[in-house]
This record gives C-alpha cells, sequence and structure tokens, in this order.
C-alpha cells in the first residue's frame, strides 16, 4: 500500500519534496503538507500524516490524532502545518478506497472547502473482524490508578476487532495489552483512535514514548 499511496501521491500532487528513507513528503500548498510513513507500519498498510483541520470539520475515521504537544515521527516536522508543536492526524490506509477518500480530503483542504467523511471501508473493516472476537481471550485492563478512569468494555471491544487481535507492532497473539498511543500521562484519553493492541514486549519497548 505505502508504494500505491506514493505513485497516487505523485499524480495528485506532483513529485515529493522531500525522499529519504523513513518517509516521502509533498507540500500541496505552502501551509499544507502531507507526509507518508516508510519505516512503518509492518504489513500491507501505509501511515499518512496531515495538519490537524480546523475546529468543527470531519476527522476520518481512519486517523488518529495527536495533540500538540505530543512527540511523533520526526520527519514529519519539515513539512508545512505539521511543525513541532502543531497537532496532527495520522491515517492509516489499507485499501485503495481508503486511498482515494484521503485524496479527496486533503484536496478539500487544498481548496478550503468542508472537509468530507473518510469512512473506513467495507473490506477493511472486514479485515479488521476477519477473527472471532472471543471477549473471553481479551486482556483485562490493569486497575486504573487513581484519578486514572478504566478503558469500558466497548471501547475495548472496538479496538481488539479493528486491530485483528494481534499486536500493531509485531503480528503476535500472545500478552497483549490495550496502550495509550498519547500515554495517560501526557493526556491521552481512552477513546478508540488513541489505543492500540501491543504485546507485552513492543508495549515495554515503548515505555512512555508515543
Amino acid at each position: 500500500m505505502k508504494a500505491e499511496v506514493a505513485e497516487r501521491f505523485t499524480r495528485e500532487f506532483g513529485g515529493a519534496v522531500r525522499d529519504v528513507v523513513k518517509v516521502k513528503a509533498w507540500n500541496v500548498t505552502p501551509s499544507l503538507g502531507t507526509v507518508l510513513q516508510l519505516d512503518q507500519p509492518k504489513g500491507g498498510a501505509a501511515f499518512v500524516w496531515l495538519p490537524y483541520p480546523a475546529d468543527g470539520e470531519a476527522i476520518p475515521d481512519i486517523a488518529l490524532q495527536y495533540p500538540g504537544e505530543s512527540g511523533r515521527h520526526s520527519n514529519t516536522y519539515p513539512s508545512p502545518g505539521l511543525g513541532r508543536g502543531l497537532p496532527a492526524l495520522k491515517l492509516t490506509i489499507r485499501t485503495r478506497d481508503e486511498l482515494e477518500q484521503t485524496v479527496k480530503y486533503i484536496r478539500a483542504m487544498k481548496a478550503k472547502l468542508p472537509l468530507p467523511d473518510v469512512k473506513a471501508s467495507e473490506e477493511n473493516a472486514k479485515d479488521a473482524t476477519a477473527c472471532v472476537v472471543d471477549v473471553g481471550a481479551m486482556p483485562a485492563v490493569v486497575e486504573p490508578k487513581p484519578r486514572r478512569e478504566a478503558i469500558s468494555r466497548t471501547v475495548q471491544r472496538e479496538v481488539w476487532q479493528r486491530d485483528g487481535g494481534r499486536c500493531v507492532e509485531c503480528s503476535t497473539k500472545e500478552k497483549l495489552c490495550f496502550d495509550h498511543i498519547v500515554p495517560f500521562s501526557r493526556g491521552g484519553s481512552n477513546t478508540v483512535r488513541n489505543l492500540q493492541l501491543l504485546c507485552e514486549r513492543c508495549n515495554l519497548s515503548k515505555g512512555n514514548r508515543i
């Protein structure tokens, strides 16, 4: 999928202004950039970074929201609208339909028009729910510390289904846990967009990083 995104973005936005080992980047306008991450994720998906839209505008269903104070991929910082300290979106594209929806979303950003909805495609939804969800097999949530809310079972189920019951980093099904992408200690929430499945090893290697 990374190669398809790169080819489609080049046709739509011209040649990449940065093409390094970890990212390809396009300047859509002087204030709007988009970045394709090349070093992650493993498998057939692609991460695409975009500036955070204006208040009240649609957020893609396939996007994770990164607040301005959170750390993120440092190679995104040179792109317009993605500088250090600015909030950002990271879209996970798995299908051509999601890619085309993303292109339409960026076109609307460029034209400063109302942003369209970007929905997870049916193909992607089927892939995410391909495993039979055995609630009993889902990892238990660690007892929350004072002032820390527990992750609801509904949110757990959605994250489990979306990630296919596997670690998003190494794809193992062993010793899984629910990980906050933006750590709770840094203001991260217990929302589906801010949670992912990691195995104990990948979770420990991440620590308190984002």
